[in-house]
Formats: structure tokens, sequence, C-alpha cells
């Protein structure tokens, strides 16, 4: 089942069937690729599926339903359409594969890998934007007619379930009060609404209807659609019927009036306000229409194409509820709240683009003003500074010592020790890169993935130094990586890298921006704090961090002059409080301990 998308719908008593019914209508249209996840044995409060089974008969024959998981099953992606989700549901269904949540209203708002927000969402609710969010995802009818001028036909729709009786609270006010004529009035009673306290009773001349298949596309011919905020209003929108809403709840009113629908309000009916709404008709149309999607758009086609990274565990810890920080449509930051690193999972499937010559030519140009080649004397100068604090941490009389850089790219660090006298040695993807090391420095240097496992053999062991020069960051199998490291260096040997960091004044200032811009291959975010904590974990002891990249003019009112007070002082704050936007860190391996892996 592993390319399989999973659908998870609420059927919980009184939540309505509208889960439900997005979840079977995303399975038909996601065809072979999905399946609808309902209980055999559910517990108290759910719908079973042999219940459901009754109700929706025509969906569990063009549907794959599965009512128990095996404890090996795993998905391509697991769909959360249950309104709210607490985080220990969010944590058991993560564990089958990466979730994303449709709507969702609770504590896994925060903490799940993809978020789509197809309704709009009341002000207070759960934080956190989504990384989608459009209307037009709705399954939205394909018959549609032009505004009403009046009330000739009326429909009263609230749901599969209608637990609060709305549909008799206005049929009673509506009826009760003159205001509408019962022949022009029909009752749609849903699947799940036998105990509706509209299950039983009558009107005289309204048109009472039992579950209404593709409902939906029976709207256009209504000039008056009364239901509750959800699917069946912006529906009804779309098809150019007038809306007006009864709502069973403070939430629900608070997102009919963000929506800009026409509310009769929560619970009951004021006859004035009703007849106040009916009494024009172009005005109640033309409020439905502004609310009504612009357009429509292929949720299932969004989320077949999700191509997910990265999107489990934190790959430091192995902690999985960590806190969403940035979401856009092809990625999600989160936040370790054990280790503190921060994690990109990624949804869009992308070449490495280190192995072409581009990447150091014309990205690292529009970058840095010059090539990489170009700028090979001051990336030594920057190699000199770096060798000179590894050599202060080396034990005294070590000769010879040998250093691997892996992401060597165009050999200044590998040149810069060969120098010094250590044997030095360069890995990279660049195959471009490699041989210029090799013909320009004449120093041995090697293609692989540190990354691969398959790649063990190409890597010489005992080494007195492993070093990455900003490429940590772009491993998403971090606790691999790590456990190599550990298993090549000697003992007291030093792993020394550079990345980014997420404590300095870009990501203090204006975190948006920061997360915008960091780049898609960058799976694992550091910070000088997080680094200690993480490599103590895997085996490592940090002996000194450095921190670089300051930039005094990011800091709020200070100009771009290096002359000016104010940046001067902005400089020394950077430097004294560890600003800067990357850092330097140089850590030893500890002694092997028994139990320990990968030494």
């Amino acid at each position: 089942m592993g390319g399989t998308i999973l659908l998870v719908p609420s059927v919980r008593r009184g939540n309505g069937s509208g889960h439900l019914s997005r979840c079977f209508a995303l399975a038909k249209a996601l065809g072979p690729e999905a399946a609808v996840y309902i209980d055999a044995t559910p517990p108290d409060g759910d719908r079973g599926a042999a219940e459901l089974a009754l109700s929706y008969p025509r969906e569990f024959e063009r549907c794959r339903v599965i009512s128990s998981l095996q404890p090996d099953a795993r998905f391509k992606l697991v769909v959360l359409d249950l309104r709210r989700t607490s985080l220990r549901e969010l944590l058991r269904w993560s564990s089958l594969g990466p979730v994303a949540c449709l709507d969702e209203g609770g504590p896994a708002r925060a903490h799940a890998a993809y978020l789509v927000d197809i309704l709009p969402r009341a002000e207070g609710r759960p934080a956190g934007a989504p990384n989608l969010a459009d209307l037009g995802f709705l399954a939205l009818p394909s018959r549609r007619r032009d505004p009403p001028d009046s009330f000739r036909r009326v429909l009263v729709s609230f749901g599969g379930e209608d637990p609060a009786g709305l549909g008799a609270l206005f049929l009673d006010a509506a009826l009760g009060n003159g205001l509408l004529r019962a022949e022009s009035v029909t009752l749609v009673s849903g699947a799940l609404s036998s105990n509706s306290a509209a299950a039983g009773r009558s009107w005289p001349g309204v048109a009472m209807v039992g579950p209404v298949q593709d409902l939906k596309e029976q709207l256009a011919g209504f000039d008056l659609v009364v239901t509750q905020f959800g699917l069946t209003a912006y529906e009804a929108a779309w098809s150019g019927c007038a809306v007006l809403l009864l709502n069973p709840g403070r939430e629900h009113e608070a997102l009919s009036a963000r929506a800009g629908f026409r509310s009769l309000g929560r619970g009951r009916v004021s006859p004035a306000r009703l007849r106040e709404a009916l009494s024009d008709p172009s005005a109640l149309a033309a409020a439905s229409a502004a609310a009504a999607p612009r357009e429509r758009a292929d949720l299932a086609a969004v989320l077949l194409a999700l191509e997910p990274r990265h999107a489990g565990a934190c790959p430091a810890c192995g902690r999985r509820d960590g806190h969403a920080v940035y979401r856009t449509a092809r990625k999600t930051c989160f936040r370790c709240p054990d280790c503190g690193l921060v994690r990109m999972a990624s949804f869009e499937a992308r070449a490495l683009p280190y192995t072409d010559d581009a990447y150091f030519f014309e990205s690292y140009r529009a970058q840095y003003g010059r090539t990489y080649i170009e700028d090979l004397p001051n990336i030594r100068r920057m190699a000199s500074a770096r060798l000179d604090r590894i050599e202060r941490l080396l034990p005294a009389g070590r000769e010879g010592a040998t250093v691997l850089d892996v992401g060597c790219a165009y050999g200044a660090f590998v040149a810069e020790a060969q120098s010094r006298g250590w044997t030095a040695i360069g890995s990279d993807l660049s195959s471009h890169a490699v041989e210029y090391v090799r013909t320009a420095f004449g120093a041995p240097a090697f293609v692989a993935d540190f990354a691969e496992a398959g790649t063990s053999g190409f890597y010489p062991r005992d080494l007195d130094c492993l070093a990455m020069w900003y490429v940590i960051e772009h491993f998403d199998d971090l606790g691999f990586v790590l456990g190599r490291v550990s298993g090549l260096l000697k003992p007291g040997g030093i792993f020394a890298f550079s990345t980014p960091s997420c404590s300095g004044i870009s990501a203090r200032r204006d975190p948006v921006s920061f997360w915008e811009k960091s780049p898609d291959d960058h799976f694992t975010i550091w910070s000088p704090r997080s680094a200690r904590g993480i490599l103590k974990r895997h085996g490592f002891t940090v002996q000194k961090t450095v921190v670089t990249g300051h930039h005094p003019e990011r800091f709020p009112f200070v100009p771009r002059d290096p002359k000016s007070l104010r940046w001067k002082l902005a400089m020394a704050l950077s430097r004294l409080f560890g600003l800067g936007d990357t850092f330097e860190c140089y850590a030893t391996a500890d002694p092997p301990r028994s139990g320990r892996t990968g030494r």
C-alpha cells in the first residue's frame, strides 16, 4: 500500500456527513490511488463501517473502503478530514505515513506535515497558516443558474445528520409566520438524520424527500437554499442560488460572518430577521455570489502530485510532534520541541543542483558577484582560519593528520590543508569539481553521495578530521550522516562544519522572510544552541562555536554604512549576542561506548 493515499473522514455522531461525503468524492477522483478508512469496530460516539454501508451503498461499492489496518501498513499520504484531531491521534496516523489535514481545527493543526484549508477559518481558531487555502477545492456543482429575483422554489437542507434540528426550527418559523408558502419548500432529510428533530414530523404542503444522491447538482433548480455554514452553502452559492444560513453554534456563525453569508443566527430563528432577509431576493443573491468560490481547483490532482520527503520524525532525535513554524505549497518547516532542530518537510520532487556546473558558476555569481573559481582566494583565507581552529584542537605532536572534506567543491579547503602538510582528501557530487581538485591541486578526490548507504567503501577511516562547509543542511537523513561521521573519525577526531543559523538577526527580525528565503534543499536548519545537544546525542562534544555572517544592516534602523555609529554598535551587539546568520562548529568524537552504533 506504499503508493496509496488513505482518506480518513470523521464519522463521529454530531459532526454531520460532510467529512464523509468529501472523502468519498476525493476517493472517486483519485481512483485506484485512494482508499477510505472507516473502522469496523469504532470507538464510542463514532459510526462503524457496517452502519455506514447501509446509508452509503453506492459509495461503498464505488470506492475502496478499508475497515481495519495491518500493523505494517504504510501509505504515501494519510489525509485526515476529522474536523478536530488530537495530537495523540495525529501521532498515531503519522506512523502510517505523512499526514495532510483538511480544514483542521484541533491541536493537529500546528503539527501536521501538510495543511489544506478549503473553508475559511474564524479568527481566534488554532494558529497556523495552511500550506494551501482555496475554496475552489470544493467539489463544486456543474449545473449553474442566473441569480433569482424572487423565491419561488426553496430548498431546506441541513446536511446528512442535522443533530440540532435546524430544519424543523426554520420551517416552524417560516411557515408559522406566513413568510413562505409551504408549496414552495422542499425539505431534504440526510442519510444520517433519523435522530433529527424533524424526523417523524411533517408540514402540510412541504415536499419531504429522503437522501438525495448528488444533491449539489439539484441546487440550481432552486431560488433559495437554507442551510448551515458548510459545503452545501458554498455549492449553492456557486450554483447561483441565494443562500440563507441558520447555524448550530458560535463557530459556524463566526465562519459565516467572515465568509460574507447572510445568517439568521444560531440555534433559533428571529421572524423579524427572516422577514428582512426574504424581502430583498436580489440583495441576498448578491451577498451569496460574493461569498462563492471564484474558480474551480483540483484537490485530487494536488494530493496526487505531492511527493513527501523528510515529512516524518525529527532526523536528529526521532520526535514526531514538531511545531510548524512556516508553510508553503511546497514545504513545511518544523521546530523540534526536544532538540531544537528545525527540519524541512518537502513536497516537491527536485533534482539536486550541485551536480550541475551552473551551481558553482551562474548561481554562485548571482549570489556573490563572482564565480566559485573566482572566489577561491577568499575561500582559501576562510579555510586557513578554520584550519587554525582545528589544529589547536588536535592532540599535541600529531603530524601528517588526515582530513576528509565532504562537499569539497573546487577544493579551497583541500588545497589549504594540503599546503600545511595534511593528507587532504575531497569528495563531492560534482564530477567537474572533483576533476578540478585532482588536476589543479594534485589532491585525491572522488565522486560520492555521503548520505548514500552504498558508498561506505569510498570513505577512508580513522580520520583526524572530517569537514563539511555549508553541506550538512543538505542532508535529509541527518541521523545516518552523523552516524557515518562518527564511524569515520578516530576517538578525539574533529568534526568541523558550517551551516546557516536560525537564531541570527535575519530569523529573529523577519522569520517569515527567513523561512521563505531558506533554500528548498536545506533540509535542516541549526542554531549554535541546538548543535550542542544534537551532536551530544550522536557521540560528539562541541569544543568551539564561531558565529559568522554578521549583518548589522539587518538590525532595525541601521543604515548600510560601516562608518556610521549605529552600524558599528549593531555589529558589536551582533558579535556579543551571537546574532550572525551562520556559524561554524568544531566538535570532538567521543570514545566508543558499549552499545553505541556507527563505530
